[in-house]
């Protein structure tokens, strides 16, 4: 026990040392440190002030961006929809306009095999007709050259009017068949 009353005694004394010290530090440094507490408190308070007021300027500032961010965002909405839409019209204009040249393209092929066709048969049918008419005309000839035989066979004419005659029959046929 003797120890434990030292220990109270010495607690006693270190009390009473801090006590009087604390009191020497008032005497000697009572207005400086008061003085000292007082700026730090300002300092504090100053820079607490600060430190709100740029809170509030930079929650300003992040509004405002998010607000411009949204907004450009919102313009490039727009034109990209705008571009779409007439990206969109320029396909469905050059498809129709494929459309419409397929389909005349189709009609222009027809009409050009049924040209074709009618020039086809129309020239069967004049090579018919000038075959016809050629034999025809061939045929009457020959009927012609045989009269025209039998009557020099017997009208017994020399055989000069003959050639004769059998030339101006084959520049008739020439000229018949050009």
């Amino acid at each position: 026990m003797p120890n434990k009353k030292n220990n109270e005694k010495d607690k006693q004394e270190s009390t009473s040392s801090l006590g009087e010290l604390d009191q020497l530090r008032k005497i000697v440094f009572g207005d400086a440190q008061q003085q000292l507490i007082a700026k730090l408190t300002k300092l504090r308070s100053d820079t607490e002030q600060a430190q709100d007021t740029q809170d509030k300027k930079f929650s300003l500032c992040i509004d405002k961006m998010q607000r411009d961010f949204i907004y450009k965002l919102e313009e490039l909405d727009k034109r990209i929809n705008a571009v779409d839409k007439m990206h969109d019209d320029n396909e469905a204009d050059i498809q129709k306009n494929h459309e419409n040249l397929t389909c005349e393209h189709e009609m222009f092929a027809a009409a050009t095999r049924e040209d074709f066709k009618n020039i086809d048969q129309s020239l069967h049918n004049e090579s018919d007709t000038l075959s016809k008419t050629f034999n025809d005309q061939l045929e009457q000839l020959k009927k012609h050259l045989e009269d025209v035989s039998k009557d020099l066979r017997f009208s017994k004419t020399d055989r000069k009017t003959l050639a004769q005659l059998l030339a101006t029959m084959a520049i008739n046929l020439e000229d018949d068949q050009r």
